[in-house]
């Protein structure tokens, strides 16, 4: 505890007074890094990827790369990048960040000494031209690497939609060369076509690539890449194998084909490349390329770079915590704004999901991992980034417009269909209760009612047949695959609409009858509970319960995770849950079993598997720590979310205990540090005792301060001198010159 927060005078109410600090709050763009979460193995592996990127930029030119025996599963290297790896396939300049498949890596970059190869220099072949990784460096909008093989320094950085790069050739070099891949994939991707194209004067390169990826349907990427210094000879490269590995070697100005690159041969020891990419067309790439490219002076570039990300921590300062806990605070904060992906072009052209090229208004966002990101970074991106979300929530209400239905899995210029649910939903639905405005709601709205209401089957992205859950009161299992999964996430997507519907009735299908039906149909996850076995699971339609397996198992009826992780996922509505339980002492009893068994089990976890009891790794039960509140037990809220902090946790690559997916766990720990965790589909939060002695939050309308006031167990919560019973609020509350002060023992 600082020093000051020792010092308490008296409110009128009897409430302690807040103090004003008197030293500067950390420094969080300094404790930033961007290694966190790059690790991990099996269900354990972060996904982070630690290149150069903007907050919420297109370009994200980063490392893909492999281990010492040249291998590369996607399943490791979400970001196309794996801390352990020891040798670079490629600097690419598309990444998603923490997902559990790998895809994008559009045109790769690998520095290499000449064009010579095992065979002898007639091909170049990808296992013959991987430099080994040495040092490596990295700081938000900044990368540095030290390579060997051939010995070649490398800085890169980055603006929305291009990619800089610096090579530095030591002088053992004896012809420093550089390859552009447009076959380099992540993971288990195919380049299906591709063509490249050189400028009489070797200074200029243009080309697309059109590719399917493990998680991304075909689409196209067009780039123009400009050189400092014109080479001393350069030429394309062109695919011979039927794999994409191999290259032949020629000094044509252009190569079509699915595996085809190009090569440049330079004098100079020193080279810079910048890159522009586009997901509209070839003239969108030479417009982001002109509109970005100021010179190839990196230093000047990445201090642009972290200006940017210096303006986005701007709205939140805290003080107090231990120097760990502001190193994964302000790395959370980062890594909970890599993603969504800004795609539009600079002259506002996007290409949308009916497959054409649009103008727009603002910027088109994409690259969404809804099914994790609704729990906890678009809560965060309402609170701290408004402008920005709202941004986002206008690019789903394009989506659903152009497209026809709400994506479940945004990717570029599709939907990518992944998981359950309809996410989006519950996106849009928090935000609009939390007051967030002026984002096309009213088209949202229409669009989401239809999928909610009636038995559509969309192109991408829609729920089972509703009216099945009209019928039944839930998803038969002999009926509907994940039925449980299904319900659940549907009745959090209701209870976010029903407030929309009520309010919007000019949109088409809304008003009072469809806000009642949704709010409703938001209770119905209580069908599926079978208070016989005291676990939710699949329920046939005659009305009986299926067979029950086993609550340790990977079943049919959920969507990654078992019984004892679905069991708690009603984020929506915690003291209905706790109810359903059996009151507030059967719920902690439940709880308890949770936590204890997982602490128990650890000893006889496999490590890298998915945990049996609770799982930080995936997202279902994350927020399951916080029912303890509404169990009547807030210190055992805060005891296991800090054991969770502490545990799940820490600075090393490995920091992360899963996929960060989107920033999901990022930004899990960023309300957990603050105190303050958001319930799902609503606009209400939760407390438990902060890590830090103060957080300030800019509001639209003044500072919303969080203190810790006083030593001890967490004695009460105070809203301007008003106590707290139970420990939540809502997004309203969170007011301009608002002082949440949680108050220890000794300052009562």
């Amino acid at each position: 505890m600082v020093p000051w927060l020792i010092l308490l005078a008296c409110a009128p109410d009897g409430g302690p007074t807040p103090v004003q600090p008197s030293e500067a709050p950390v420094d969080l763009l300094g404790a930033i890094d961007p290694f966190i979460g790059s690790g991990g193995f099996g269900f354990q592996v972060g996904s982070g990827m630690p290149g150069a990127t903007l907050p919420f930029g297109h370009v994200r030119l980063s490392p893909d790369t492999a281990d010492h025996m040249g291998s590369y599963p996607g399943f490791h290297r979400g970001g196309g990048y794996h801390a352990d790896d020891t040798l670079l396939r490629a600097f690419s300049h598309t990444h998603l960040h923490g997902v559990g498949l790998t895809d994008y890596g559009a045109v790769g970059v690998v520095p290499v000494d000449g064009l010579q190869s095992a065979a002898g220099g007639s091909v170049v072949h990808e296992d013959n031209r991987r430099p080994e990784l040495l040092a490596q460096r990295a700081w938000p909008g900044r990368f540095e690497a030290d390579l060997a093989n051939p010995e070649v320094s490398a800085v890169l950085t980055a603006t929305a939609r291009t990619g800089l790069h610096r090579y530095t050739f030591a002088e053992g070099v004896a012809e420093p060369t550089l390859l552009v891949d447009l076959a380099h994939v992540n993971g288990s991707g195919e380049c299906l076509d591709s063509a490249i194209q050189w400028s009489e004067d070797g200074r200029s390169l243009w080309g697309w690539r059109t590719t399917e990826g493990e998680m991304i349907d075909r689409y196209t990427v067009w780039f123009a890449a400009e050189l400092q210094q014109a080479p001393e000879a350069w030429g394309t490269l062109r695919d011979t194998t039927l794999d994409g590995k191999t290259r032949a070697v020629t000094d044509s100005l252009s190569a079509t084909g699915p595996g085809v690159g190009a090569w440049a041969r330079f004098a100079e020891r020193e080279v810079a490349l910048r890159v522009a990419v586009s997901v509209v067309d070839q003239e969108g790439a030479w417009a982001n390329l002109a509109a970005e490219h100021d010179g190839f002076d990196v230093d000047e570039v990445s201090a642009e770079a972290l200006a940017a990300w210096e303006e986005l921590l701007a709205p939140v300062r805290v003080w107090g915590g231990t120097a760990e806990e502001q190193v994964i605070f302000a790395s959370s904060l980062y890594k909970s704004a890599i993603m969504p992906s800004a795609v539009e072009d600079v002259d506002g052209r996007y290409r949308g999901f009916d497959g054409e090229t649009h103008q727009g208004s603002h910027p088109f966002l994409s690259d969404m991992s809804l099914w994790d990101t609704y729990r906890t970074t678009h809560p965060l991106y309402t609170l701290l980034w408004p402008e920005h979300h709202r941004d986002m929530l206008r690019s789903l209400s394009t989506m659903g417009r152009e497209g026809g239905n709400l994506p479940r899995w945004p990717m570029a210029t599709s939907d990518g269909g992944f998981m359950v649910g309809t996410p989006a939903h519950i996106v849009g639905g928090e935000a609009w209760q939390k007051g967030l405005r002026d984002w096309d709601e009213e088209a949202f709205l229409e669009v989401a009612l239809v999928e909610s209401l009636t038995d559509t089957e969309p192109l991408y992205g829609g729920r089972p047949d509703p009216t099945l859950v009209d019928t039944y009161g839930y998803y038969p299992a002999d009926e509907i695959g994940r039925s449980v999964a299904w319900l659940q996430e549907n009745a959090v997507a209701d209870a976010a609409l029903a407030p929309m519907a009520a309010a919007l009735t000019e949109v088409p299908g809304a008003g009072a009858e469809a806000a009642a039906h949704l709010e409703e149909r938001s209770g119905t996850w209580a069908n599926v509970y079978d208070p016989a076995i005291g676990w939710a699971h699949g329920r046939l339609a005659d009305g009986s319960f299926d067979e029950f397996e086993g609550d340790g198992l990977w079943l049919d009826e959920y969507a990654e995770g078992n019984a004892r992780q679905y069991l708690w996922m009603v984020p929506h509505d915690p003291e209905g849950l706790v109810e359903v339980l059996g009151g507030e002492a059967a719920a902690l009893e439940r709880l308890d079993e949770l936590f204890e068994n997982t602490v128990d089990a650890e000893d006889d976890w496999a490590p890298g598997t998915p945990e049996p009891w609770y799982w930080h790794g995936n997202e279902p039960d994350i927020h399951a720590a916080f029912t303890y509140v509404f169990a009547g037990s807030p210190a055992d809220a805060t005891r296991w979310v800090r054991w969770i902090m502490e545990t799940r946790y820490s600075t090393e690559p490995d920091g992360l205990w899963g996929n960060d997916d989107g920033g999901t766990l990022s930004a899990w720990y960023v309300w957990a540090a603050m105190g303050i965790y958001p319930l799902a589909g609503t606009d209400r939060y939760v407390l438990v005792d902060p890590v830090f002695d103060r957080v300030e939050l800019d509001r639209e309308d003044g500072v919303f301060v969080v203190e810790r006031l006083g030593e001890g167990e967490l004695a009460e919560v105070r809203l301007d001198g008003e106590l707290l019973d139970p420990h939540t609020l809502t997004h309203d509350q969170l007011r301009g010159g608002s002082v949440l002060s949680f108050v220890g023992a000794d300052a009562r």
